[in-house]
């Protein structure tokens, strides 16, 4: 039995990866996200059916997943239909998404060993595609309208007007900004030429709502503790269009590796582990 579970549990997890093994649009530019505004109005499903969509109106967080976006910490409703709350995200915030974090993969984006500029730190870029959550390592982000004025049977076209036309409104008087809630200390986020975005505020200009590319790279000095790092963001507008809201919170979520022991420190332990049993055998 316990032999069918795993046969079972590595099926599932290989039907996983294939499952979200498309390119988003953009990959030679290293762009997997974009940035709209939500047109729904109303929610049209599920316990809060039919009431006020608490993230109408608001700049939201997109992941390209082919023929259609996913919403990343959307406002959204807790509680009960007669009594909901307003909650600023949602329950799909993470990324790598938390229904794709199959144990016994590792849950987030792996850092790697940086070069040049990144010499000597682990930093952000495209895994492979044999590593785990490799669709979500695509970690540039774009206006939606980029997408705009391509043929209606185009890709570009078929993921810009998804969920009937949800995301797809211009930003007009759109000044779109990351605003960083929260990171692991040591996790920095450079761009542009400059290695630490955050060093003097929380907000960073991503530029105009209908225009703009950021193309971030995550880093860690390579001395940082092996583990988790996280960075929590929100986006904010400071245009002069003051409809458009500011949208929930998102998190993206990064390993440290563990330090792999240079040659001679695994000589070292082989020469103290024969030591050992030899004076284990003496005794005997």
């Amino acid at each position: 039995m316990t032999a069918v579970r795993s046969m079972v549990l590595l099926a599932f997890a290989a039907c996983a990866q294939v499952a979200h093994a498309d390119e988003p649009l953009r990959a030679d530019e290293g762009i997997g996200f974009y940035i709209g505004i939500d047109n729904l109005a109303t929610v049209a499903s599920g316990t809060f059916a039919g009431q006020a969509n608490p993230n109408y109106g608001r700049l939201t967080f997109l992941f390209d997943h082919g023929n259609h976006f996913h919403g990343i910490g959307a406002y959204s409703h807790t509680g009960t239909a007669n009594a909901p709350i307003v909650n600023g995200t949602n329950a799909n915030n993470r990324l790598p998404e938390l229904y794709s974090r199959i144990d016994p993969l590792p849950g987030t984006l792996a850092l790697t060993a940086g070069s040049g500029d990144y010499a000597g730190m682990w930093v952000s870029g495209v895994l492979g595609e044999d590593v785990p959550h490799h669709e979500y390592s695509y970690l540039g982000m774009s206006s939606i309208q980029s997408l705009a004025g391509n043929a209606a049977d185009s890709a570009e076209a078929i993921l810009f007007n998804s969920s009937s036309n949800r995301w797809n409104a211009a930003l007009d008087g759109v000044q779109v900004a990351l605003k960083l809630e929260y990171a692991t200390p040591g996790l920095k986020v450079a761009a542009n030429g400059d290695m630490d975005l955050f060093d003097s505020g929380n907000l960073y200009l991503l530029g105009d709502g209908n225009a703009f590319d950021f193309l971030p790279t995550f880093w860690v000095d390579s001395a940082a503790a092996a583990g988790s790092y996280t960075a929590q963001f929100s986006l904010v507008n400071l245009g002069s269009n003051t409809a458009v809201r500011d949208g929930g919170t998102f998190y993206i979520d990064f390993a440290v590796p563990a330090p792999v022991p240079e040659p001679s420190t695994w000589a070292m332990l082989l020469a103290g582990l024969f030591m050992l049993g030899h004076v284990a055998s003496r005794r005997t």
